[in-house]
């Protein structure tokens, strides 16, 4: 992938690490990729969810233990790039320094880089001003998906891929999550304006910025 030399020079970011010999090695960031289970047929699942509910209700153990069996149908699996996480606030990306987060702690170089990124793209604003970053609400990113021109039965789409892991959350979208469903909308950069954050839980709002290609990032110290 090849992006133009626009850097936002007027804008640096923060990103805290608590073991960054393996960035320092190369003095950038990789581009990591991981699998996701989703639902992919929203109605087969929700037929599904309803027929072992009124069989549980009925008591028919035996029609339960046969549908629980197809239930595995209908979800598939995705692969999609980890987001790259940095904050405007040095002092929320500090927090993520803490050694002891690392694997090899004893051995790690906690850091906080300061970098540019590339901004040609397509970059998505989500207000979230007040709300912790880890439990942003799903109609945030939804109505921002909206007002930036998506259409809202092409937004329910690919939410109904997550409905599974959101409810589990008590309604609320995890970091990764509000990633995979921004990329596959087509998104490069997302903001979270406002939010609170911190790596132990968030007390000072920032913006937190999302990115999904390491070769947009440009480390300058």
């Amino acid at each position: 992938m090849k992006f133009s030399n626009k850097m936002n020079e007027s804008k640096i970011w923060y990103h805290g690490t608590p073991d960054s010999r393996e960035i320092r090695k190369t003095n950038s960031f990789t581009t990591r990729y991981q699998t996701r289970q989703i639902i992919k047929d929203i109605n087969k699942y929700s037929e599904t969810q309803s027929n072992l509910k009124k069989a549980r209700v009925d008591g028919n153990k035996d029609l339960y233990f046969k549908i629980l069996d197809t239930v595995q149908n209908t979800y598939g699996e995705i692969r999609f790039k980890k987001p790259i996480f940095f904050t405007d606030n040095s002092g929320v990306a500090n927090t993520y320094t803490d050694p002891f987060r690392a694997f090899d702690y004893q051995n790690s170089e906690p850091s906080l880089l300061k970098v540019e990124i590339n901004e040609n793209g397509k970059k998505l604003e989500v207000p979230a001003y007040g709300y912790l970053f880890r439990k942003i609400e799903p109609k945030m990113l939804k109505d921002a998906l909206v007002r930036d021109g998506v259409l809202e039965s092409e937004v329910d789409k690919y939410f109904n891929m997550f409905i599974q892991h959101i409810g589990g959350r008590g309604n609320k979208l995890s970091t990764e999550d509000s990633g995979i469903i921004c990329q596959l909308l087509g998104y490069d950069i997302v903001d979270f304006i406002g939010v609170l954050d911190s790596y132990h839980g968030g007390s000072t709002r920032s913006t937190v910025r999302m990115i999904f290609d390491a070769e947009r990032i440009k480390i300058i110290n």
